[in-house]
C-alpha cells in the first residue's frame, strides 16, 4: 500500500501520474472536434489566461492536439468535452477507461521529449503541486510548443484551473458548468474532529498546510492533525501519538479496505493510536482525493459521510473546533 500511495503522491505533486486514480467523463466526438477546427482553430487566440505560474500561454490557434501530464488534467479534458484532442498522456492517467488507448509520452517526472515531439501537440498541460517555472520553461523549450502549468493546492484553484483549460481549448461553457458543479461540492464545513491522512507508511509522511489534501480534509469537516507542518513532510509516529487525532485516513481501493485496516492495526506504533484501536479509520480511494480533477467532490463527500457515521455510533471524547 505504501508504495502505491507514494506513486500516487508523486503523480499529484510532480504533475504526472498518480496512483490515486480517482468515475468516467464523456469525451467530445470526433465530428464535434473537426467542426470546431473549421470555425475556430484557424483564428488566432486573442486572449487566454496565464497558467498558475503566471506564464503567458501564447496560442496561435485553438489547440486541436493536446498532451496532458497529470491524471487530474486528463480527466478534466474529457469532462469538458475535449477528450478527442488528447494525443499523449502520462503513465498515471488511466481514467476514463478510453484514455488507455492514447500513447504514453510522460511519467511523474515529466515528458519523454522524443515521444512528445512525435505526437505533434499544439499544447501541453502539466499539472502538479510542485512544478516550478524553470522546469516548465525548459520543457517548453525542448518540446517547441506552449506548456501550461497547473499547480493547484486548494479546491478553489482546482475549479479555477478547469476554467483556464476551458479558455485555452475553447470549451468555456462546458468548463464553467463543471467549475460551478465543483464549487457546489466544495462548500466549507465546520472543522471539528481532527484527522491524519497517511501519505506513506514507512517512513510515515503527512500532508501539512498549503497542500491540496489539507483543503480536501477541511472541506470534509476534518481538521488536519498535521497542519503544523508545511507541505509534504515526514511525520514521526511518536509525534502522531502525541497529537491523538480523532480519525486515521487511509487511501486505498475498496477491495483492499479490510486488509489495509488490519495492517494498520498490527503496526507496532500506529496500532497504539486510540482512533485506530477504536476503529475510527476512514478509507477513500486515493484517486478521489489526490487528483485535482472532477471527482474531488465525490472523495470529499465520502470522507464526510464516513466521519459522520462513525461519530453517530461512537461520540468523540472531545470536541475542539479549529479556528
Amino acid at each position: 500500500m505504501a508504495a502505491t500511495l507514494t506513486t500516487t503522491l508523486f503523480a499529484t505533486l510532480a504533475g504526472c501520474n498518480r496512483v490515486a486514480q480517482p468515475p468516467a467523463q464523456p469525451g467530445a466526438s470526433a465530428n464535434a472536434a473537426n467542426s470546431n477546427s473549421s470555425t475556430t482553430a484557424s483564428t488566432a487566440a486573442a486572449s487566454v489566461p496565464r497558467d498558475d505560474l503566471g506564464r503567458d500561454i501564447k496560442l496561435a490557434r485553438v489547440p486541436q492536439r493536446v498532451v496532458t501530464i497529470g491524471p487530474g488534467a486528463t480527466e478534466t479534458l474529457f469532462a469538458i468535452g475535449a477528450g478527442e484532442r488528447l494525443v499523449g498522456r502520462d503513465s498515471g492517467s488511466d481514467y476514463p477507461k478510453s484514455v488507455q488507448a492514447v500513447a504514453v509520452v510522460a511519467n511523474f517526472e515529466g515528458p519523454f521529449f522524443e515521444k512528445v515531439v512525435a505526437a505533434r501537440p499544439d499544447l501541453i498541460i502539466a499539472q502538479g503541486e510542485t512544478w516550478d517555472r524553470e522546469r516548465i520553461d525548459l520543457w517548453q523549450q525542448k518540446c517547441g510548443v506552449p506548456v501550461a502549468a497547473l499547480t493547484p493546492v486548494t479546491l478553489e484553484q482546482v475549479a479555477g484551473d478547469v476554467e483556464k483549460m476551458g479558455a485555452w481549448l475553447d470549451r468555456k461553457d462546458e468548463a464553467q458548468a463543471l467549475a460551478k458543479t465543483l464549487r457546489k461540492g466544495f462548500q466549507a464545513a465546520d472543522e471539528t474532529p481532527t484527522a491524519f491522512l497517511e501519505v506513506q507508511r514507512e517512513p510515515l509522511w503527512a500532508a501539512g498546510r498549503d497542500t491540496l489534501i489539507d483543503d480536501v480534509m477541511r472541506r470534509a469537516g476534518l481538521a488536519n492533525a498535521a497542519r503544523q507542518v508545511q507541505g509534504y513532510k515526514q511525520f514521526s509516529a511518536e509525534r502522531l501519538i502525541a497529537e491523538a487525532p480523532d480519525f486515521y485516513v487511509l487511501t486505498v481501493k475498496p477491495a483492499r479496505r479490510q486488509s489495509a485496516i488490519a495492517e494498520l492495526k498490527r503496526h507496532p506504533i500506529l496500532g497504539r493510536l486510540e482512533c485506530v484501536r477504536r476503529n475510527r479509520i476512514l478509507t477513500v480511494d486515493a484517486d478521489l482525493v489526490l487528483r485535482p480533477g472532477p471527482r474531488l467532490s465525490e472523495g470529499i463527500a465520502q470522507l464526510a459521510r464516513q466521519a459522520g457515521s462513525v461519530v453517530k455510533k461512537q461520540p468523540l471524547p472531545r470536541v475542539t473546533p479549529v479556528r
